[in-house]
């Protein structure tokens, strides 16, 4: 069977040496651009007793279409065995949002191989009921499309992590760098890890959020350095975001606020109710549920500096030293 073309042909699916099948780009894709969408081929919703899962998956499988069921049983098994129906659906399951205990299998979407840097980035359109895939890049015709399966860590803990949870050894581009790169980036994403840390601690932020923001600015030089666009690049926003509003700094939390919103805008599109919630915070960050824990920083939106873009506002953005 040849490589299976999509409508649009921003993709074609076809066999990867060492991975099995993969979504490989017809087309130069923009950061943001809508590579895909996909129904659930069903959800594990009914599943409720996990003694009769694998029992119930059965007869979801069996009552499905022959299309269905091929497509289902043609997806890796990180686990062949006893409960193949189970284990397929561990290996390939995606969530109904990142907070949902309901599953699904989405045939295209699970074709999506991964990589530590990844180029795209899944989310679930609660609206539409449809899983939706975004560029998080630039990606260029011939590149394998790909997604982050587990966020950060060096080489060794990723690797580690992948070998165990999804029984494979990663050598994508990332974790095949040079040995020095590789040092140095592995360097980079353990004082990433801490920063993030130190970003969470919430006596921190209150108590020390000049030194709490500055923590946000290094963890934003890592990620540009490492050519991290996913969804970790909007969650750092929205801690920059949480810092300046528990300041009563309206300036700079709408700001970060926008920055968080365009971010997840690229990653999940504009129906995206986190850019939506962030969109309306940007406009009022005074709504935010939070808001002005010390009026330390007290500010209003009308004092964002006008010159947006040169060294002298990001200073200002940053709390930098003049």
């Amino acid at each position: 069977m040849g490589p299976v073309q999509n409508a649009t042909e921003a993709y074609v699916l076809q066999p990867i040496e060492g991975k099995g099948k993969g979504l490989i780009a017809t087309r130069a894709i923009k950061p943001g651009e809508l590579i895909l969408s996909e129904p659930p081929l069903f959800t594990t919703a009914s599943l409720s007793n996990p003694a009769t899962f694998e029992k119930d998956l059965g007869a979801i499988v069996k009552g499905l279409s022959k299309d269905g069921q091929r497509a289902f049983l043609s997806l890796h098994n990180n686990n062949p065995g006893a409960n193949p129906f189970s284990n397929i659906v561990r290996s390939n399951g995606y969530p109904l949002g990142p907070n949902s205990e309901v599953g699904a299998i989405f045939p295209l979407v699970a074709r999506l191989n991964h990589a530590c840097r990844p180029n795209a980035q899944h989310a679930w359109n609660e609206a539409r009921g449809i899983e939706v895939v975004h560029a998080v890049r630039d990606i260029q015709e011939g590149e394998e499309l790909t997604l982050s399966y587990l966020a950060g860590g060096p080489s060794t803990e990723r690797q580690g992590r992948l070998k165990e949870y999804f029984g494979f050894d990663c050598t994508c581009e990332a974790c095949s760098l040079p040995a020095k790169e590789l040092e140095a980036s592995d360097a980079r994403l353990r004082r990433a890890q801490k920063l993030d840390e130190a970003i969470g601690d919430p006596k921190r932020v209150r108590h020390l959020p000049e030194r709490a923001l500055a923590d946000c600015k290094a963890l934003l030089n890592i990620y540009q350095e490492e050519g991290i666009f996913d969804l970790r690049l909007p969650r750092l926003y929205y801690d920059a975001f949480q810092i300046a509003a528990m300041h009563a700094d309206a300036a700079r939390a709408s700001v970060f606020a926008k920055s968080c919103a365009d971010a997840r805008t690229v990653c999940e599109g504009e129906e995206s109710e986190e850019v939506k919630s962030m969109r309306a915070l940007q406009a009022n960050p005074a709504s935010f549920g939070n808001w002005a824990a010390t009026k330390k920083w007290k500010s209003s939106v009308e004092d964002v500096p006008k010159n947006s873009g040169n060294e002298a506002y990001e200073k200002w953005l940053w709390k930098e030293s003049a």
